[in-house]
């Protein structure tokens, strides 16, 4: 198959003209109103349905996390992902969380291949190569929903960082959320953890902080505004709050998505959003990547996007569906709205959206 090849060459392609994108990285996309960003999201980042595709070829999508304490989050977000039409959505997780997760839902393919440190204290092996051989099959990668803070869940996931770098050239989109975030942070993994995405084009790792974890991170690198750490890491960072403020690499000011959300804050709607961006890089991936369509720029000044703007064009979108979906819940439910609730109005927000690619 010659998809994982292309896919290299396009990653070199980035990284090696990155310095000449990066400056204006998203700032066409701030001139443009709610309607037109996604008018242009459709022509150039979601492809169109058709009876030629076969199974997969719309996204396949593997979030990392889930573990004896926490097994709702990477459901949430796994969930979302195939809501908003991944074709194939895949859960790493530590053994003990794979019977919830499965219970949750017949729809997600769960493999227990993570092992924490108890685990590992009682004799099961690292099942390393099930874990390359999965992450050799996917579109994007999500790593934290649910990961906790075990030292040897870190490091499993700091291994597939390493993993995605070297033996992919960074071209697999990573999204880092949750206690994935302590990567960059913590004593026994930033030091790999960094110089691993150093590996990776700008436009293939997004990480989604909420204002503490955001606050840590700045702390961990001496910034002095959180606002910098896309610029620091090279990376597209989502600063998740009042609106969502989405920073490309190069130091440019957000694009910000104002989208109208909910009253309510409920544990496990950033995992929702971290599905639904990942199956927004799926879709950018197999237009951009892959080529099962052209890519349509009609009415964009410039006639074309860098691969940072298309990240953050598929941020925007992410942040948009989730706050969409997180509205309607809360009309429906008010106070008493939960994440499942969110999540159930995930494919309707997305179908509103793009009526045009149902």
């Amino acid at each position: 198959m010659a998809w994982p090849r292309r896919a290299a060459e396009v990653a070199r392609s980035t990284m090696a003209s990155r310095l000449d994108k990066l400056p204006e990285a998203v700032s066409r996309l701030q001139s443009l109103s709610h309607r037109q960003l996604l008018r242009l999201a459709q022509g150039v980042c979601i492809p169109a349905l058709s009876p030629s595709l076969h199974k997969g070829q719309s996204g396949r999508v593997c979030v990392v996390g889930g573990s004896l304490e926490y097994t709702g989050a990477p459901y949430f977000s796994a969930h979302a992902a195939a809501l908003m039409g991944s074709d194939l959505v895949h859960v790493l997780c530590e053994w003990n969380a794979a019977t919830p997760i499965k219970a949750y839902s017949p729809d997600l393919m769960v493999h227990p291949h993570l092992r924490d440190s108890s685990s590992l204290a009682r004799g099961l092996e690292p099942a390393t190569e099930a874990v390359r051989a999965l992450v050799d099959r996917v579109h994007v990668l999500v790593l934290g929903p649910g990961l906790g803070r075990d030292p040897a869940m870190l490091r499993s996931v700091a291994g597939i960082l390493e993993y995605v770098a070297d033996k992919h050239e960074g071209g697999i989109p990573v999204v880092l959320d949750a206690d994935a975030l302590l990567l960059l942070s913590e004593q026994a993994t930033a030091a790999a953890a960094r110089a691993a995405l150093r590996r990776f084009p700008p436009d293939r790792v997004i990480l989604t902080p909420n204002a503490v974890e955001a606050k840590r991170l700045a702390g961990a690198f001496e910034l002095d505004d959180p606002a910098r750490l896309a610029e620091h890491l090279n990376c597209t960072v989502v600063l998740k709050g009042g609106p969502d403020r989405i920073y490309a690499p190069g130091g440019s000011s957000p694009l910000s998505c104002s989208h109208e959300g909910s009253l309510k804050r409920v544990g496990g709607q950033g995992d929702t959003l971290t599905g639904c961006l990942a199956a927004m890089l799926a879709y950018n991936r197999a237009i951009h990547d892959f080529g099962i369509a052209e890519p349509d720029y009609t009415g964009l000044e410039g006639g074309t996007l860098s691969a940072s703007e298309r990240t953050a064009l598929c941020c925007y979108v992410a942040c948009a569906v989730a706050r969409g979906a997180s509205h309607r819940a809360y009309e429906a439910q008010g106070r008493a709205m939960q994440t499942s609730d969110l999540n159930g109005h995930v494919g309707a927000i997305f179908r509103d959206f793009f009526p045009e690619r149902q």
